[in-house]
């Protein structure tokens, strides 16, 4: 009677294992299929907006980055257009997406300079935009019926970046009011002794201002409208 009961117990246990190991297997390959990568100063989460096999180890020229957005937004009807690509030293690039019809800004977006996949720019862009919500991550959500009333108008966010660059950055840093008004804030160029080095944003409704930090150096500013 020991012996057996011994044996059932043992069955048990080899069952509880087996079925440990199990769940430990299905539990890493679930990780794995959500990690979210980091890449440099971005992130975005695996296979996201497309992306391209690219064997070669080099970057994807601005040419390459520009139909691969311009490809994306085709999914999103025909009235967005690439505004201005930033290259950036071994970080994603940043491409800005204009309305055709109005000429506003409509969503930023971020690019892998190695695989082309697109995903959207954090801070402004997600937090404050009042048109094209992209906190679902991988597409944005047009908001037909938005409507507001800024509180800080062109010339008053201008004034407001160029005295937060000057207190913050020093006072060789400018921002002359070169960039996009999109639904709900403004990002503009900011400039040092008459270069454009990086972008910060305004909010349109409280004047907050949001610096994007997560830029590398920029190599090349290229604006296709």
């Amino acid at each position: 009677m020991k012996n057996k009961h011994q044996l059932v117990w043992g069955v048990i246990l080899l069952g509880a294992i087996a079925i440990l190991i199990g769940y430990s297997i299905w539990l890493f390959m679930f990780a794995k299929s959500t990690e979210t990568v980091v890449y440099n100063q971005g992130y975005y989460n695996s296979g996201m907006m497309g992306g391209r096999v690219n064997s070669s180890g080099e970057q994807l020229t601005p040419d390459q980055i520009l139909a691969d957005v311009e490809n994306y937004l085709e999914g999103y009807g025909n009235n967005l257009q690439v505004a201005d690509i930033f290259v950036f030293t071994d970080a994603d690039y940043y491409v800005s997406v204009e309305e055709k019809d109005t000429g506003r800004g409509a969503i930023e977006l971020l690019v892998n300079p190695y695989t082309g996949q697109i995903y959207p720019e954090p801070g402004p862009n997600m937090m404050w935009n009042e048109k094209y919500s992209m906190m679902m991550g991988d597409s944005f959500r047009y908001i037909a019926n938005a409507t507001y009333t800024p509180n800080v108008n062109r010339t008053e966010a201008v004034k407001i970046a160029d005295d937060f660059v000057k207190s913050q950055l020093g006072e060789t840093f400018s921002v002359p009011g070169d960039g996009h008004a999109f639904y709900g804030y403004y990002t503009f160029h900011i400039e040092e002794d008459g270069k454009v080095i990086g972008m910060l944003s305004v909010n349109d409704l409280t004047g907050e201002v949001w610096y994007h930090d997560w830029h590398g150096d920029l190599e090349q500013v290229i604006s296709e409208h």
